[in-house]
C-alpha cells in the first residue's frame, strides 16, 4: 500500500513538472513570434558648400547576420528648446537607406550654431520602432592648391558658422582622397589648426588625357559637423590617354579567327549528327 502511494506520488510530481516546462516554452514561444524584430538605426548628417542633407540607414539582425530594412517610412524633425517640428517623411530604398535634403534657411539652430535633428521609423508589426538624434553645426571647407618650391601643397581651410560669424575650426581630422571610378582612394591624413591644414600632394598619380583630377577634402562622421566635403579639380596628374586601342587576336584577349571557325565546325557537326540520331529513332519507331 506503501509502495502504491509513494508511486502515484512520484507520478504525480512528475506530471507537473513535465507541464511546468512544456507551458514555460509554449510561453516562451508565444512570447518570441510575437515580440517584434529589434531594429538598429543610423543617422549622419552631410554637408557640402552647396548642400546638406540627412541619411538614415535602418537595419535588422536575423540569424545573426544584419539585413537591410527596406520599404519603410522614416520620420525627420528638427526641434528647438520650445518646438519639435516635422520637416518630412522619405521611404527606404532596398539597400535600407533613405536621404532627406535639407535648406538652410529653413533649419532653426541655437545660439551656439547647433541644429537639432531627429529621424523615426514608427515601427510596424513586424519590426520596433526606433530612433536617432543628433546636433550638428554647419561648417565650410575650401581648398587650393599651390606649388611651393617644386611641391605640391594643398591648404584645406575651415570654419564653422556660430550666428552670424565664422569661427575657425580647431578640432577635427581631416582626409585627403582622389576620385577614382569606383572607390576614393584616400592620399593624406591632416588636423586642423587655426582653421588651417596644409598637406604635400603627390605628383606621380594617373589623371585624364589632359593631367586634371578631382581631389577631396573630407571630414568624416565628426561629433559636431558630421561628414563635410569639399572638392576642387587641379592639373597635378600625369595625363593618360583613356582612348579605345583595337587589339590584335590572341588567346589572351580575343580569339584567332581560325579557332573561331574550328569551334563553330565541331559544334555544327555535333549537333548534325544529334539530329541526324533523333530523326532516324523516329523513323524506326514508325516501322
Amino acid at each position: 500500500m506503501l509502495r502504491a502511494n509513494l508511486l502515484s506520488t512520484y507520478r504525480a510530481i512528475r506530471s507537473t513538472i513535465l507541464g511546468s516546462i512544456l507551458s514555460y516554452f509554449t510561453l516562451s514561444l508565444s512570447f518570441s513570434q510575437d515580440d517584434p524584430v529589434r531594429v538598429f538605426m543610423y543617422l549622419n548628417y552631410y554637408q557640402t558648400i552647396d548642400t546638406q542633407y540627412l541619411e538614415v540607414e535602418v537595419k535588422y539582425r536575423e540569424d545573426g547576420v544584419f539585413k537591410q530594412l527596406a520599404g519603410v517610412p522614416i520620420d525627420f524633425y528638427i526641434s528647438s528648446d520650445t518646438s519639435k517640428n516635422k520637416i518630412g517623411t522619405e521611404t527606404t530604398g532596398q539597400d535600407g537607406k533613405v536621404r532627406l535634403d535639407l535648406d538652410e534657411k529653413n533649419i532653426l539652430r541655437n545660439e551656439e550654431g547647433f541644429a537639432n535633428f531627429e529621424s523615426i521609423f514608427p515601427g510596424n508589426e513586424g519590426f520596433a520602432e526606433a530612433s536617432k538624434d543628433l546636433s550638428v553645426k554647419r561648417a565650410l571647407l575650401t581648398v587650393e592648391g599651390e606649388i611651393i618650391d617644386s611641391v605640391n601643397t594643398l591648404t584645406i581651410s575651415g570654419e564653422e558658422k556660430v550666428g552670424s560669424e565664422n569661427l575657425n575650426i580647431s578640432e577635427a581630422d581631416i582626409t585627403i582622397f582622389v576620385q577614382r571610378t569606383f572607390s576614393d582612394l584616400p592620399i593624406a591624413e591632416g588636423s586642423f589648426e587655426d582653421g588651417l591644414v596644409i598637406t604635400e600632394f603627390p605628383d606621380d598619380l594617373p589623371g585624364d588625357a589632359n593631367g586634371d583630377l578631382w581631389i577631396i577634402a573630407r571630414i568624416i562622421e565628426h561629433d559636431e559637423y558630421g561628414t563635410v566635403e569639399v572638392r576642387k579639380q587641379l592639373n597635378w596628374a600625369i595625363p593618360v590617354s583613356h582612348a579605345t586601342v583595337e587589339k590584335p587576336r590572341a588567346l589572351w584577349s580575343r580569339a584567332p579567327l581560325w579557332i573561331i571557325i574550328a569551334v563553330t565546325l565541331a559544334f555544327t557537326a555535333a549537333w548534325y549528327h544529334y539530329f541526324l540520331s533523333v530523326s532516324k529513332l523516329f523513323k524506326i519507331r514508325k516501322l
